[in-house]
């Protein structure tokens, strides 16, 4: 490169009197090479085999099929979270316990709240103030707070 040269002077761009718009031929597109197999299966038979699909036809209907499927998990999940804010739904607690065949043992306030914090979702989420069978008749705030404290 000499002094005199600039460094945009091999460059179509920068070119006195060029236009700013590169020269791009026009391609003609190029078809998806489409397998006869597929179409004449789903034709005759009415059923789809997967197999001879282009990989273009079965990655859309995979999409396809992840969005039906999701919608209705989201609108369940909505609901329910819906109801719990809205206080008309509740949690249920583990009241007891099964201890040598079917003999049922009840648990005590204390074994409830016991069972409750060392739960997965108590851990994640913290204390749930929605749970079916703990009244504040029951457990007051002052014997939680201990309980929180002692353990």
């Amino acid at each position: 490169m000499a002094n005199n040269e600039s460094k945009f002077s091999r460059s179509s761009f920068h070119r006195e009197g060029a236009k700013g718009v590169p020269n791009i031929s026009p391609s003609k597109p190029t078809k998806g090479k489409q397998d006869p197999g597929f179409l004449k299966g789903l034709v005759e038979t009415g059923r789809v085999d997967w197999e001879k699909a282009p990989k273009a036809i079965r990655t859309r209907y995979t999409g396809i099929y992840l969005v039906l499927v999701s919608i209705p998990i989201i609108t369940l999940s909505s609901y329910e979270l819906y109801r719990r804010l809205e206080g008309k739904s509740t949690k249920k607690v583990q009241e007891g316990e099964l201890v040598d065949g079917k003999e049922v043992r009840k648990f005590d306030e204390i074994e409830k709240w016991q069972v409750e914090k060392n739960s997965l979702m108590y851990r994640l989420f913290g204390k749930d103030f929605f749970l079916d069978g703990f009244t504040s008749k029951t457990i007051n705030k002052n014997s939680t707070d201990e309980q929180d404290k002692g353990t």
